[in-house]
């Protein structure tokens, strides 16, 4: 089973670095022609997140994996329009990082409304929230944590696709144990990022 996890995300980070190449010669050029700029498409996923437990609220929850793919997929277009239009900036990187941590809360939030457990939930976003402080502490130190874990928020989001999934056709066990999973990885990734940032210090 470990195997196999570790496959999958040496896979998902192969696939990053391939879509990080592509889309800022692609897609990120014909939006940025359109007239949609980095922070656009991130506000734009960002209401997509918003939506998901306003909608699970009301028990449409087939509705939960189409906005984690809608918010996703901007999450990575607005990364792409910045790259092909030079125009990153230290806002923009700390508009889609707050974004980010916020989105995740919602669809925890929407996947409870789905009958995922409450305090299984909790940790697991909990866990997803320090592995996100744990970088960006680390980063403020001086240590480069980009890839570093097995847990960054791409394969958290694909987890929590997969248990949106499962959510909708009431398969609540399965459901729950994939919000299991997450936390677990969560805590080892925490692990994975505060070593990276020991070892960094030391030979500083």
């Amino acid at each position: 089973m470990q195997e196999d996890i570790h496959e999958v995300i040496i896979l998902l980070g192969k696939l990053r670095k391939y879509v990080n190449e592509i889309l800022p010669k692609t897609i990120g050029k014909y939006l940025s022609k359109i007239g949609l700029t980095p922070n656009g498409a991130t506000l734009i996923g960002f209401i997509f997140a918003i939506i998901a437990p306003i909608l699970a609220y009301y028990r449409l929850y087939i509705t939960i994996p189409i906005m984690i793919i809608l918010s996703g997929l901007m999450d990575v277009v607005d990364g792409a329009i910045a790259r092909a239009t030079n125009k990153t900036t230290k806002f923009g990187a700390y508009l889609d990082s707050l974004t980010d941590r916020i989105s995740d809360m919602l669809f925890f939030l929407a996947l409870i409304f789905a009958g995922i457990n409450p305090y299984l939930s909790i940790i697991a976003l909990g866990f997803s929230e320090v592995v996100s402080y744990a970088r960006s502490k680390g980063e403020l130190l001086g240590i480069k944590m980009e890839g570093v874990g097995l847990l960054e928020r791409s394969e958290r989001l694909i987890l929590l696709f997969i248990a949106s999934i499962f959510a909708v056709f009431n398969l609540k066990l399965i459901a729950n144990i994939i919000v299991l999973v997450i936390a677990i990885l969560g805590a080892i990734t925490i692990y994975q990022r505060s070593s990276k940032v020991k070892k960094g210090l030391e030979n500083h």
